[in-house]
């Protein structure tokens, strides 16, 4: 299972949800501006099969998780991967004990229920997670994207797209390397109303173009996976 040494940029944060209620007051945009990829999970059982296809750098499990019991999981991560584990405090007593508990079994940090984006970031912060760039820049592979300058930049080079193009090519390295379908493309690319599978088709082309012509000779960095959808490649 994937360790520490994988560490992408945004951070992904696998979250089960909490029986209590919410896990967040911060909406998924404010925390991912932050550089915190939330993926929320229902239960346990769906979190631990996630833990492959999302390669996450931390995993968040309230005390109070749904599924499975809340030691094995916390026990289940530690000896599976070296991935840390933040608790999810309610406000009752139990849940602090239980708290204490998961600590002892090998968990790293704790955060209060539900959470906003500067808690989040601080318990994160406390594990050693931390980056000196700005949090509003992204970089997957030779893909580096400023989200307040609104830039991207390939190799070095910037690369000039427009407002859409943008904010696919975001949308994209936040999946990444998921296999992002091309319904999921159509909604981003879409004003009111999602794009058709032509203009699907040929936006893709448009931009794996742009993105391909600071690197002559190079593999494309927007990949195409047969009857899948497209995603972007590390090189």
């Amino acid at each position: 299972m994937t360790g520490l040494g994988a560490i992408r940029w945004p951070y992904r944060v696998i979250a089960v949800e909490s029986q209590s209620g919410m896990l967040t007051r911060s909406g998924h945009d404010d925390l991912l501006a932050t550089g915190i990829d939330l993926r929320p999970y229902a239960d346990g059982p769906s979190a631990l099969l996630g833990l492959m296809a999302e390669d996450p750098a931390v995993i968040l499990a309230p005390t109070d998780l749904i599924g499975v019991d809340y030691l094995r999981f916390v026990r289940a991560i530690v000896a599976w991967s070296e991935i840390p584990i933040i608790i999810g405090l309610t406000g009752d007593e139990e849940s602090q004990q239980r708290a204490f508990d998961g600590l002892e079994a090998g968990a790293r940090g704790l955060v209060w229920l539900p959470f906003d984006t500067e808690q989040l970031t601080s318990a994160i912060g406390h594990l050693g997670l931390t980056r000196t760039e700005s949090a509003a820049i992204l970089q997957y592979g030779s893909i580096e994207l400023n989200a307040q300058a609104h830039q991207v930049r390939v190799s070095g080079t910037a690369v000039h797209l427009a407002p859409r193009e943008f904010a696919l090519v975001k949308y994209l390295m936040a999946e990444a390397p998921r296999v992002v379908s091309a319904a999921e493309i159509a909604a981003v690319i879409g004003a009111n109303q999602p794009a058709g599978p032509v203009r699907v088709r040929k936006y893709v082309q448009n931009l794996r173009r742009k993105l391909s012509e600071t690197r002559p000779g190079q593999p494309a960095v927007l990949e195409n996976v047969r009857g899948l959808g497209y995603r972007l490649v590390d090189n």
